[in-house]
């Protein structure tokens, strides 16, 4: 009987490497949350915005209480949702900030299967700043991107120059590093690189997308705007050097690096307190009120 063992688990493990991993790297888990802006007492406009590839791309748009200094676009990391960051709308809204606040393809109730981490994802932020252009025209418009988000936002602020401004939240260099740093930490093994490499190799091809051209880092050698780089200094998730190679590869010499004490990855509004919103909104005060 131990061969039958034997067999089956190595089907097992063959599953695993061929099929689910690789899967499960593309294909992120849907969140839905049962909120929306009018739960926190603003107003707001629910559409689905078309992308130039015609997906649908489920979004909130919050107009500022008072009179509008600038417009920012939320982008949310894998596996998450835009109702994620709807606690960003009493620290930007009533501040003369328009909000607008989109589900990533693959997630929450947004079209498409898979995620490529910004391969193709930078096309759709593009849209939505173009959107939120038209919807509030003549202000500065940046993105604000947390974790994968803010590697989608890098790479599109280096393709165009239609984003005035970043604020990138806790992301990370390069695709396949953070993967076999992740894989290492969760199997506790100090699994070969190839080894990831591999199984990357084959995500690519489930969602048709080139791996290593997801480098965030290299991408910030083109990024010339005024960028906010922000990393939780206990951040065991994506490590805070991430955010300190980002911050230095930046092409802008207008560009600030904070490090939020004893923030981790996910909580760096709990951790950072009333400091983090005010460091938040004296970047945007000062991007969106310039000659």
């Amino acid at each position: 009987m131990l061969w039958i063992f034997l067999l089956f688990s190595g089907m097992v493990i063959l599953y695993a490497l061929l099929i689910w991993l690789p899967n499960r790297i593309v294909q992120p888990r849907r969140r839905l949350i049962n909120l929306d802006p009018g739960d926190l007492g603003f107003k707001f406009e629910e559409a689905n915005l078309k992308t130039a590839g015609g997906l649908l791309l489920s979004s909130f748009y919050v107009p500022a209480t008072v009179p509008p200094r600038g417009n920012l676009v939320m982008l949310h990391g894998k596996d998450s949702a835009k109702e994620a960051y709807l606690e960003y709308l009493p620290q930007l809204i009533p501040y003369g900030y328009n909000v607008f606040l989109f589900d990533a393809r693959a997630h929450g109730r947004s079209g498409g299967r898979v995620t490529t981490f910004g391969y193709h994802e930078w096309r759709d932020v593009v849209d939505a700043v173009r959107y939120l252009k038209h919807l509030s025209p003549g202000l500065p418009t940046g993105v604000f991107g947390h974790s994968m988000g803010g590697a989608v936002a890098l790479q599109a602020m280096a393709r165009t120059s239609e984003i005035d401004f970043g604020i990138i939240e806790s992301a990370f260099t390069h695709l396949g590093d953070i993967t076999h740093a992740y894989a290492c930490r969760e199997t506790g093994v100090a699994l070969p690189r190839p080894f990831t490499d591999a199984l990357l190799d084959r995500a690519e091809r489930i969602a048709d997308f080139r791996h290593r051209d997801v480098e965030p880092e290299r991408a910030a050698v083109s990024v010339w705007q005024p960028v906010l780089v922000v990393h939780g200094e206990a951040d065991r998730s994506i490590d805070a050097d991430h955010g300190r190679r980002l911050y230095a590869a930046l092409a802008s010499t207008d560009k600030e690096l904070y490090i939020v004490p004893g923030a981790a990855h996910d909580d760096l509004t709990e951790t950072g307190g009333d400091t983090y919103f005010r460091r938040l909104r004296l970047f945007l005060q000062l991007v969106c009120e310039r000659d």
